[in-house]
């Protein structure tokens, strides 16, 4: 049923329990499983080299997290995996990398890291919810 799995993670409690459903599909269905970061890039306002320095670091970050999430899944038995960092909104990033990569399903945690967008359903969670072409399952 499910061949290609896209996980977007943020590093929060409920990304982390995503994960956990992600490789119970992954595996149920021996699907592959593309682990997705959205990157925040910083605020252009810094001004060099400041600007670059943060770049790096916030994509430094993004690579450990999609590294250490990669490799939880690998220990919980997905055999085909692979991680991507995107630089830009988490809704754009999650929807272009979907539609491009003709996913089956989308496995992203309920709420993310901001403690104020979105009471009950995160505001990544529910655009994407609402605009993607693919199922997706919400994890709370």
């Amino acid at each position: 049923m499910f061949k290609h799995i896209v996980l977007a993670t943020d590093g929060s409690a409920a990304a982390e329990r995503a994960s956990d459903f992600a490789a119970s599909l992954a595996r149920r269905y021996e699907a592959g499983v593309l682990v997705l970061h959205a990157m925040t890039p910083p605020a252009d306002t810094l001004g060099e080299p400041q600007y670059s320095r943060a770049l790096h670091s916030a994509l430094e970050e993004g690579r450990a997290l999609v590294a250490a999430v990669a490799s939880r899944l690998h220990e919980a038995g997905v055999r085909e995996l692979e991680t991507d960092v995107i630089e830009g909104p988490a809704i754009d990033v999650i929807l272009a990398v979907l539609e491009t990569r003709k996913s089956d399903l989308l496995v992203i945690g309920a709420r993310g890291q901001s403690p104020w967008k979105g009471l009950v359903l995160g505001s990544v969670s529910m655009a994407v919810t609402q605009r993607a072409a693919c199922p997706v399952l919400v994890v709370k």
